[in-house]
């Protein structure tokens, strides 16, 4: 299997008419050793629902799995912290603790910092690995993750201090602001309403735009979401032969897949699941190289 990148897709970047939209499989393309030679990455969603299984004294999160789901998981732990989500996090910021060189290694990160025509980035990430490989590979970022970063843009922008700067809008949230956090049922259930200024946020700037997925599963709870925010409040994508709205980078792909992701106007980019992150960082280069 052979990644190649969409005609359509190569021309709304070149019209700076892109989003990537960055979740946890980028962050966890990251690897580093610390100082005792132990092996780290970026968590994965799983990892982070098996600490909160851990602090609750189930060593085994799939104990819990029979009973529920991820998300179901999440929310148990909120009750049974009186909604506090202080431990989680600080288990979070250390295991997210990326020195600079693991960031400049990253193949994906420094493809992305290569997207000069996209000065806008979503992610549903906590972490910061993309604005601080940003700043590594030269480029200015600005992290948006609550309204008062939204207004501060604006000002900054108005003024002059933001010029060129990429625009990190953290959609669901980060660990400077654990109150917004996106994390548990009743999070998604929330937002699941689109009213909150975050999916205002995401409206306004999908209207002319495409949107790229990396990082994604098809079994990812917030691919649904996101898609009913595309699907169902858009149609089809003005000055795009296509008419594609979205686009996501899948390994593996089945039929299922594809006809599914089809049926809702976005197409598939299929990757090796062996080579993930190198097909994933060939992609992104060959839009930075149109």
């Amino acid at each position: 299997m052979t990644c190649q990148v969409p005609r359509d897709l190569i021309a709304r970047y070149k019209e700076g008419r892109l989003i990537p939209f960055i979740g946890a499989g980028v962050s966890m393309s990251v690897n580093w050793e610390t100082s005792d030679g132990t092996s780290h990455r970026g968590p994965s969603w799983g990892e982070l629902v098996d600490q909160a299984g851990r602090m609750m004294g189930f060593d085994d999160a799939e104990l819990l799995r029979v009973r529920g789901s991820d998300l179901q998981i999440l929310e148990y732990y909120r009750i049974k912290n009186h909604q506090q989500l202080a431990d989680l996090r600080n288990w979070f910021l250390n295991e997210m603790r990326a020195p600079d060189q693991a960031l400049r290694d990253s193949e994906v990160h420094a493809a992305l910092a290569q997207l000069t025509r996209c000065n806008l980035v979503y992610t549903t990430n906590y972490d910061d690995f993309i604005e601080r490989s940003l700043i590594i590979h030269g480029r200015k970022a600005y992290p948006v993750a609550i309204e008062s970063h939204i207004a501060e843009a604006l000002k900054k922008r108005t003024i002059g201090t933001l010029a060129d700067a990429v625009e990190i809008v953290k959609f669901h949230g980060d660990l400077s602001n654990p109150e917004r956090m996106v994390l548990s049922e009743s999070d998604y259930e929330r937002r699941l309403k689109l009213a909150e200024v975050e999916d205002q946020r995401l409206r306004s700037d999908i209207l002319g735009r495409a949107i790229l997925f990396l990082g994604y599963s098809f079994r990812d709870w917030n691919v649904s979401y996101l898609f009913r925010i595309v699907n169902d409040q858009f149609g089809h994508l003005p000055l795009a032969p296509t008419g594609r709205r979205a686009y996501i980078v899948v390994a593996d792909p089945s039929d299922f897949e594809a006809e599914l992701f089809r049926a809702r106007n976005i197409e598939v980019i299929p990757i090796r699941s062996s080579h993930r992150t190198e097909d994933t960082a060939k992609i992104i280069k060959e839009l930075a190289d149109a």
